[in-house]
């Protein structure tokens, strides 16, 4: 039994989440306004767009199953309805990006499949999904970082994979990927970045167009997280440390915003923390604000593997679902917060 439990533990790879602001730089008390009705769940993905909000995937079941669906809600997260299932394959880890009027989901993992499709929809609600490529030129990953740049460029970077289709042992990558057509074809930007290959980082672009990778994690253990963040002015060819001491503490599965004005707002993360700290100098250093997210002060209830969705109007941050745990079967959620900021 303990065997079995490694090798699925080992299996899988912590996700990458990501929002943009033009926020302000405060956050207010956390309100939670539905618990459900999709089932609890890690390693969703999410985003705002018309006037909904999306959710979509996700590691379920205890920690044994993945989730084919896609939600959507009109009320700001107090109700959601299913508005896709069994069209896109389960999985959970994977990347949910908008792009103009279409979302995509691509990338992710089950416990032996790891993926490198990429679907779109563009009817506005969910419902409809069009696999638009079955094997993108990077190959199959979880845990994978991406964003969507000023000009409507797809990147993505890093991720893990099962070394030789061995669950019990974990491999990471450090290359980085950008499509000019929205996931169709995919230009290698390098295949070893500056930074050590990982899982879990988060990728964003700041307001100078930089790109930042920030923290994430090389296994599952508080010695395997991560802290560093570095910059890329070239869309990912090269990248430049900014700091490995940022002032907030190793961690992965963890959510970042990024305000209109620089700001950089690091939330909670692996295992079970509840913290947010904000940078106005473009991730050099960071400044706690908060020890409270989801009007949380103790490790039962802090999150990682949650999705952050920042509101189309930037005013409201919400957070979806998320785990608590060392092990993989510990706590999950299917609960929806916002904070104004």
């Amino acid at each position: 039994m303990l065997t079995k439990l490694f090798l699925v533990v080992s299996a899988i790879c912590a996700t990458s989440s990501l929002a943009q602001s033009p926020g302000n730089e405060t956050i207010a008390d956390w309100k939670q306004v539905s618990d459900g009705p999709w089932s609890k769940r890690e390693g969703l993905m999410g985003l705002a767009h018309n006037s909904y909000l999306f959710m979509s995937g996700g590691r379920t079941n205890h920690g044994v199953g993945f989730s084919d669906e896609v939600w959507r809600s009109e009320d700001e997260g107090s109700t959601w309805t299913l508005a896709s299932k069994s069209t896109i394959p389960p999985r959970a880890y994977h990347v949910h990006l908008l792009v103009d009027d279409c979302q995509y989901i691509m990338g992710g993992q089950t416990f032996f499949t790891f993926y490198n499709d990429v679907w779109e929809s563009c009817d506005g609600l969910g419902e409809v999904w069009t696999q638009v490529t079955k094997s993108a030129e990077w190959e199959g990953r979880a845990g994978l970082a991406a964003t969507v740049t000023k000009n409507g460029d797809m990147v993505v970077a890093g991720g893990c994979y099962n070394k030789n289709g061995n669950p019990a042992r974990r491999s990471f990558y450090g290359d980085v990927w950008t499509s000019y057509d929205k996931g169709r074809t995919w230009t290698l930007k390098t295949k070893k970045a500056e930074w050590t290959a990982r899982s879990g980082p988060r990728l964003v672009e700041d307001v100078h167009s930089n790109l930042l990778i920030i923290a994430g994690e090389i296994g599952f253990t508080p010695d395997t997280q991560l802290v560093d963040i570095w910059s890329s002015s070239d869309t990912g060819e090269s990248w430049s440390l900014v700091t490995d001491s940022p002032g907030f503490s190793e961690r992965s599965g963890h959510g970042v915003v990024v305000t209109s004005g620089g700001d950089i707002l690091v939330i909670g993360g692996w295992p079970h923390l509840h913290d947010a700290w904000l940078s106005e100098d473009q991730g050099a250093s960071f400044k706690q604000i908060s020890n409270n997210v989801w009007n949380c002060d103790e490790d039962a209830c802090g999150k990682f593997d949650f999705w952050p969705i920042l509101s189309e109007d930037g005013l409201s941050l919400y957070t979806i679902g998320g785990s608590a745990a060392y092990s993989t079967f510990g706590a999950l959620w299917q609960d929806t917060w916002v904070t104004e900021l």
